[in-house]
């Protein structure tokens, strides 16, 4: 099983991806983050839902994009976060490990 490698992308790769028309999908992680690590095995094929469904997708960094995680209020991660039209609709994760299961649903209702 093939881990994902999110992009490490800078502050204004990503502002620049979630201000665009329509859906956009963040994944926020850390390299160190161990509940991070436990989902990446499943990440691409989120990835590669989101982006057949006509939505972006773009990676974030916790420590990299640290200003863009404080502005967007989320604390934990992992986190996948649903922005539309350039503002955040909702997210999943604060912080717990999140199932497969869970991230399945997250993304079957956007």
């Amino acid at each position: 099983m093939e881990f994902y490698q999110p992009e490490v992308n800078s502050d204004q790769v990503v502002l620049d991806q979630l201000k665009q028309p329509g859906k956009q999908v963040m994944f926020l992680t850390a390299d160190w983050c161990g509940d991070c690590k436990a989902i990446k095995p499943f990440v691409q094929q989120f990835k590669t839902q989101v982006e057949e469904s006509g939505f972006g997708w773009i990676d974030a960094d916790r420590d990299e994009n640290l200003a863009i995680a404080k502005e967007q209020n989320l604390r934990g991660i992992p986190a996948f976060v649903l922005f539309e039209d350039g503002q955040q609709i909702k997210h999943i994760g604060d912080g717990q490990r999140l199932s497969p299961k869970e991230i399945e649903s997250f993304l079957a209702a956007i």
